[in-house]
C-alpha cells in the first residue's frame, strides 16, 4: 500500500511574523477550534485531544461547532476574532465558503491553521499552515485495498456512501478512489450517495441501496468514507440478510478512516479494510503545531500524516489508536 510521506513540504519556512508578531510562549494563549459538529465521533477525537495537549501546553482551547453549518461556521469565525483569540484552528465546513470569514481573519492579523479538511486552492495565503492527511490519497488507498479484496471477483458493482459533498473532504476521497480503479474493468459505480457522516443515515441509505439493486443481482461492495457509516451500512445489511465478506455473493465493506466500529468489524471478518486516518493524531500534532507557531518557530506550510490501509493483517497494529 502506499504511504505518504510526513511532513510533506509543498511551503516550508512560513514563520508567524507573516501573520503578526510571534507570541513569546503558549503560557494562557488562547485558541479557537471552530469545527463542524462534535456529535460526529471522529470530530470529537480531534476536539477532545486539542483540549488537553492545549492544557497541557499552557493553553485554552475553545470548542466552538457549527452543525455542518456554513453560515453558521462564518459567524463563529468572526466573533472568535472580535475577541481577540490568538490563533485559529479551522476545520471548514465548506471548502468554498470559508473564504470570505479567513479573509477576515488575515486582516485582523490572527494566526489560521486549517485541520483536517483543505480549503479551496488558490488561497493559501489566508492560512499559516494545514495539518491532516491528503483525502484524494485515502481515497486512493481505499481503491487499493478494494482491489485485493475483489482479484478474485468476476464483478464489483461498486456504491459509495459519502460523507457531505459540500466538503472538499469527500470530494477528494472519491475523486482519488475513482481514478485508481478506473483502469479496473470490473469495477462499476453504480450510486454515490451523502450520509452527510450521520451512521444512522448510512443505515438507512444502505437498506435503500439494497432493495434498489437486488433485482440485478445486488451490490458487490459499498465504499462508507468513515467507520461509523461503515457499521451503518453493516447493521442495514445484516437486517436484509446481506451477507458480509470476500466470497463471491458476500458484500464487500471499506472505509477511510479508523474507529472502534471498524476495528471490531475487521476483526469480525465484516469489514475489509480502513485507512489511518486517526483524530488523536490530527489533534495532537495540530497543537503541537500551534505551539511551534506560537514560540516563533518556523512551520512547514501543509503537514501531512501518513496513510496505510487497515486490513485483518495489521489491525492490532493500529487497535489501540483507533480506539477512542
Amino acid at each position: 500500500m502506499k504511504k505518504t510521506m510526513v511532513g510533506a513540504l509543498l511551503v516550508a519556512g512560513l514563520v508567524a511574523g507573516a501573520f503578526g508578531p510571534a507570541a513569546a510562549d503558549t503560557q494562557n494563549k488562547r485558541i479557537a477550534f471552530v469545527a463542524t459538529s462534535t456529535k460526529n465521533p471522529f470530530i470529537a477525537g480531534i476536539a477532545n485531544t486539542m483540549e488537553k495537549e492545549g492544557q497541557a501546553r499552557g493553553m485554552k482551547v475553545t470548542v466552538l461547532t457549527a452543525g455542518y453549518d456554513a453560515a453558521a461556521q462564518d459567524q463563529l469565525i468572526s466573533d472568535a476574532i472580535a475577541q481577540k483569540y490568538d490563533v485559529l484552528a479551522i476545520l471548514p465546513v465548506n471548502a468554498h465558503t470559508v473564504i470570505p470569514a479567513l479573509t477576515r481573519a488575515k486582516q485582523a492579523g490572527v494566526p489560521v491553521v486549517i485541520v483536517n479538511s483543505p480549503i479551496e486552492p488558490g488561497h493559501e495565503d489566508l492560512y499559516v499552515t494545514f495539518v491532516g492527511e491528503r483525502q484524494e490519497e485515502l481515497g486512493r488507498v481505499t481503491a487499493e485495498a478494494l482491489e485485493q479484496a475483489i482479484k478474485n471477483r468476476k464483478t464489483a458493482r461498486t456504491a459509495i456512501i459519502s460523507g457531505t459533498l459540500s466538503e472538499a473532504t469527500p470530494q477528494l476521497r472519491i475523486q482519488g478512489f475513482k481514478e485508481t480503479l478506473a483502469k479496473d474493468p470490473k469495477v462499476e459505480i453504480v450510486a454515490t450517495e451523502d450520509a452527510h457522516w450521520d451512521m444512522a443515515t448510512s443505515e438507512r441509505i444502505a437498506g435503500q441501496l439494497f432493495a434498489r439493486y437486488a433485482a440485478q443481482g445486488g451490490l458487490d461492495v459499498i465504499y462508507a468514507m468513515a467507520d461509523n457509516m461503515a457499521h451503518g451500512v453493516i447493521q442495514a445489511a445484516q437486517a436484509s440478510g446481506v451477507p458480509l465478506g470476500t466470497a463471491d455473493g458476500k458484500l464487500i465493506v471499506v472505509a477511510s478512516n479508523c474507529m472502534k466500529f471498524g476495528i471490531d468489524h475487521i476483526r469480525a471478518g465484516q469489514q475489509y479494510s480502513t485507512a489511518t486516518q486517526i483524530p488523536t493524531r490530527t489533534g495532537r500534532v495540530s497543537i503541537e503545531t500551534i505551539a511551534d507557531l506560537l514560540n516563533g518557530k518556523p512551520v512547514q506550510k501543509h503537514i501531512y500524516m501518513p496513510i496505510e490501509a487497515i486490513t485483518s493483517a495489521n489491525v492490532e497494529k493500529y487497535a489501540q489508536a483507533c480506539t477512542f
